[in-house]
């Protein structure tokens, strides 16, 4: 089971705390990462990109020029898409759904694909005692510092929804705060550093973990 420091507030090691092994010693699957990167992209795009086709183009219905005896070729109406103001020939259907779901069994496979990835990197880090009474950009930046994690893409992962805390992360470049129950394959992915409060820490092995292994370990 892996295990890493755990830090306070101002920086100093507190302790060790062990890693959930289901979520960070899983093999990696590259191929259910792939999917999970292109699925959250896709899910990002609005599809409202729009064509005219030659029946919603308003022109003239006249035909372009007389059908022989000027040398050209045979041409239609002056909504052809040949001609400069005509619809288009092959428009994409509106609006379009890109849209796509992939199966629970990839979800967890990706996000513990990408946990495993991060925490043999050396890039996992747990804070303890970190509590704020109101918002404090100024209070958050310090602790990142402190943790040796200023200026760097991090993702702050809380146990349970902390408005607080999100409010105080919000206006920091490259920081994203996210809870247990919403963390996602892209979001790890994309950070140099995943910093999760203690609590966390069990929030994760609760959400993510397997049901099975969990009822077996109450038993």
């Amino acid at each position: 089971m892996p295990s890493v420091d755990v830090l306070s507030a101002s920086g100093e090691r507190s302790g060790l705390v062990d890693l959930p092994a289901e979520l960070f010693e899983a093999p990696i699957c590259e191929v259910a990462v792939h999917q999970a990167v292109v699925a959250f992209e896709n899910n990002q795009r609005q599809g409202n990109a729009s064509v005219k086709g030659r029946s919603e183009v308003r022109r003239s219905k006249r035909k372009h020029h007389r059908q022989k005896g000027t040398g050209q070729a045979r041409r239609g109406s002056v909504t052809t898409n040949l001609l400069r103001g005509g619809g288009a020939a092959f428009g994409l259907p509106k609006p379009r759904l890109y849209r796509r779901r992939l199966q629970r069994s990839v979800r967890r496979q990706a996000l513990r694909s990408v946990l495993t990835a991060k925490g043999r990197d050396g890039q996992v880090h747990v804070v303890e005692g970190f509590e704020l009474s109101g918002p404090s950009t100024k209070s958050f930046a310090a602790m990142l510092g402190a943790c040796g994690l200023q200026g760097k893409k991090v993702l702050f992962v809380t146990a349970a929804n902390e408005p607080i805390l999100a409010k105080s992360g919000r206006n920091i470049p490259g920081v994203l705060v996210r809870s247990a129950s919403t963390l996602g394959t892209y979001e790890v992915l994309a950070a140099h550093a995943l910093l999760l409060t203690r609590e966390a820490v069990d929030a994760l092995a609760a959400v993510h973990g397997d049901p099975a292994s969990q009822e077996e370990g109450e038993e």
